[in-house]
């Protein structure tokens, strides 16, 4: 496929999964009025969930079909991109502290959007095919790279306390995408035989821990919020996350395909 007409097939995808975010956000509304920031503590918790998996869905299959005259990472990108469209739509970590949200219902919700990416890259992986500069392992070592993968994932959070400084949409979704870029050059380095399909939803559920740690470093009420001493961890909330991780991972993991070991040809094999 000439690239002229690659490039012109990726920017219309990224248009449609915009305009597919940006609907999706419609369904969580909060009681407060306006579009909060959390799917599970909206109105209309099922309503909200619901529209994001669809959107999400549908995205995925659209990445699979573009990622199979691209690369698995561009499908990918278009997952992270709708859920960056959705996201600036939504309120940000102000209002859910301002509405009195509930951090252990925030941490499931961070599990629940980490389970819905994994079942969206499985999609994009399965019909878009593998990274094709990723070696195989001649012995797979399953438990040790989940393992590692989980160690790699938590290097999102202390990105999150260094550079998120407000909860500020832009800045909370640069700094996971900057955590993701991150996550991406480790992985081509710690695990270069291994296909990144987990690693996009581990960090999600990652944030998740990071509220359960911010609630134990003091007040996370709208008077710490006033005085700026609520922790940097609670800012990016779980579709901050999704959207600029999976991003970030997209970006990361490109870039540093130079470290990944060179396929030669189909013959060699490497060890795990």
């Amino acid at each position: 496929m000439p690239a002229a007409i690659r490039t012109t097939i990726v920017i219309l995808s990224l248009a449609i999964a915009g305009v597919i975010g940006a609907w999706a956000a419609g369904g969580f509304l909060a009681n407060r009025g306006g579009l909060g920031p959390s799917i599970l503590q909206s109105q209309s918790p099922v309503i909200a969930l619901f529209g994001v998996t669809v959107a999400i869905g549908i995205v995925a299959v659209l990445g699979a079909f573009v990622a199979r005259g691209t690369t698995y990472l561009t499908g990918m990108f278009l997952i992270g991109f709708t859920l960056f469209a959705m996201s600036l739509q939504l309120q940000g970590a102000s209002e859910f502290v301002l509405s009195g949200g509930n951090l252990y219902m925030l941490s499931l919700e961070a599990v629940v959007m980490a389970i819905v990416l994994f079942g969206s890259t499985l999609i994009v992986y399965r019909i878009g095919g593998p990274l094709q500069d990723v070696p195989k392992a001649k012995n797979s070592k399953h438990s040790t790279d989940l393992f590692t993968t989980l160690v790699i994932s938590l290097v999102v959070l202390p990105v999150v306390w260094v550079i998120a400084t407000t909860p500020e949409k832009a800045q909370v979704i640069g700094t996971t995408a900057v955590g993701g870029i991150a996550i991406g050059f480790l992985v081509r380095q710690l695990l270069p035989t291994m296909q990144p399909i987990i690693i996009f939803a581990v960090p999600t559920a990652v944030g998740g821990v990071g509220y359960l740690i911010a609630s134990m470093m003091g007040p996370t009420d709208g008077v710490a919020l006033m005085q700026q001493s609520i922790s940097p961890l609670l800012y990016p909330m779980p579709i901050d996350y999704a959207a600029g991780s999976v991003m970030g991972l997209s970006i990361g993991l490109s870039w540093a395909a130079s470290l990944a070991q060179p396929k030669d040809a189909d013959q060699v094999e490497y060890p795990a």
